[in-house]
């Protein structure tokens, strides 16, 4: 239901300026308040309030009039409210707003809005904007959020021609005072052109979901001191099922849901696959490549590249269970402007990129270089937890996004990210694996085009890998017959992948 305030009279009018600049100040305070002003001359106004008033049948007579205009009464029809002493009252108990202003504020208003008079007789063309682009982050938390939405907020390829509105939610109703205390730093912030729509709040995951574009779940269910894994694990399983439910039947089918911040997220990919059936699935992805920005210090150090010249390292895996980083397949510049965030998306390096395997190989110590670093070797599960962890896997969030929403056409990159398999480098259909990805027709897909990994990592990861996917009953969904796949790939992998 919409309801439209209407204020006529005559600019020169002190009350008729007062009314209008209390209305201008609700309608950018209140999302759902919004106003109209009609203008006339002193010689009109008369003849024109005689004959508005005949046709709705009042009998009144003031500068300003005021009205109210709901949208779902029958014919639009008008509701009067009365002059300025009226609308100021109405205001006071619906809004509970100030409306007192001093005379000599009141006099020069009434100046301004004589010397603008031709321009606000002019017939004003209302301009139409293209809605904002809608995300919506669950789970969100300070100050790792915080970080976030300020790249976000100033992310173009995210943006319409409207900008862009972020919700937040938290299923924990105790974890209010941070979503307040993440809206308060971002409504301040310089680089927030939205102001207060920037941000808003919703109680609901279900409320966030309307026309969303994007869906960032944050953080899984925490382990508890001496929990079980098992355990852990379940209490993962229930909480992704139940957000399936929900996908199911509030997720738009544009919408797209990235998840991050979790230590079980190929697990928890897996499971939301498995039961969120209104969702597209290469519309689920998950942020791995911040675990290969981790290690370039170590491997500048072992290989003498400079870490502006490397690209990070390919992340293997399905992480939560376990993750590989493949130092012999970083890319490193030979020029200058390098990024490190992703790679070329070619098997063959151009004459300005190399791979780093040749170097290493001419390296002297370079495992215990990393290794000492606590970060890993060549092809060493990772376990080391980096202080402040949230800003690399921040970074990684918003490249990938970036690209995920850049409509134009540019040579694709290869990141590492959680994505659907589809069989390519040898992983089983129907996991979710970190990887090397690339964007294909605007879905991340595993990017074929990467050197495959060497040795035994692959096998190592479906290994470990398939007791979980067996225990909870995973892949059903993308295979016929299910035991006999899953046969299949125990086969495969004892045959050595």
């Amino acid at each position: 239901m919409t309801c439209t305030y209407y204020i006529a009279g005559v600019p020169s009018c002190v009350n008729f300026g007062h009314g209008k600049l209390v209305a201008e100040k609700l309608s950018r305070s209140l999302p759902n308040f919004s106003y109209k002003i009609i203008v006339k001359t002193e010689e009109k106004y008369q003849d024109w309030l005689r004959n508005f008033c005949h046709e709705q049948k009042w009998k009144i007579d003031r500068n300003p009039l005021t009205w109210k205009c709901i949208s779902k009464r029958p014919n639009g029809a008008c509701i009067l409210i009365g002059g300025i002493d009226e609308f100021f009252e109405y205001l006071t108990e619906y809004y509970n707003v100030d409306t007192r202003l001093s005379k000599q504020i009141k006099k020069y208003i009434a100046l301004d809005n004589q010397q603008r008079l031709p321009l606000m007789m002019t017939e004003q063309i209302p301009v139409q904007r293209s809605e904002p682009r809608k995300v919506c982050i669950t789970g969100a938390d300070y100050p790792s959020t915080c970080y976030l939405i300020m790249e976000l907020l100033q992310l173009k390829p995210l943006h319409t021609e409207g900008g862009i509105t972020i919700r937040l939610h938290h299923k924990d109703v105790n974890k209010y005072g941070d979503l307040m205390k993440i809206k308060n730093e971002i409504n301040i912030g310089e680089f927030n052109d939205r102001g207060h729509d920037a941000v808003v709040l919703v109680n609901s995951i279900e409320v966030g979901l309307l026309k969303c574009d994007l869906l960032i779940v944050v953080g899984d269910a925490n382990k508890e001191e001496n929990e079980p894994h098992h355990t852990w694990m379940n209490r993962n399983y229930g909480a992704m099922k139940s957000l399936a439910s929900i996908l199911n039947r509030h997720c738009p089918e544009y919408c797209k849901v990235l998840l991050t911040g979790m230590e079980l997220l190929c697990f928890n990919l897996s499971v939301l696959a498995e039961y969120a059936h209104g969702v597209y699935l290469y519309n689920f992805v998950g942020v791995t490549g911040h675990h290969g920005m981790g290690t370039l210090p170590a491997i500048s150090r072992a290989s003498g590249v400079p870490i502006p010249e490397l690209h990070c390292p390919p992340v293997w895996g399905f992480v939560g269970s376990n993750k590989y980083i493949d130092v012999n397949n970083v890319v490193y510049h030979c020029d200058s402007g390098a990024t490190t965030t992703m790679v070329p998306n070619t098997r063959t390096p151009s004459k300005n990129h190399k791979y780093l395997r040749n170097v290493l190989l001419l390296s002297t110590g370079v495992a215990d270089t990393v290794d000492d670093d606590g970060s890993c070797n060549q092809y060493t599960q990772i376990t080391r937890h980096y202080p402040l962890s949230c800003l690399p896997e921040v970074r990684a969030a918003v490249r990938l996004i970036s690209e995920w929403f850049d409509n134009e056409d540019n040579d694709r990159v290869t990141i590492s990210a959680a994505v659907f398999s589809d069989g390519t480098f040898g992983l089983p259909f129907g996991m979710f694996m970190s990887q090397p990805v690339c964007i294909e027709n605007g879905e991340w897909k595993p990017n074929f085009d990467f050197p495959d990994p060497v040795g035994n990592i692959i096998s190592d990861i479906v290994s470990n890998v398939t007791e979980i996917l067996i225990e909870f009953n995973l892949r059903k969904r993308f295979t016929t017959n299910w035991k006999e796949s899953m046969s299949q790939i125990i086969s495969d992998n004892n045959g050595g992948l």
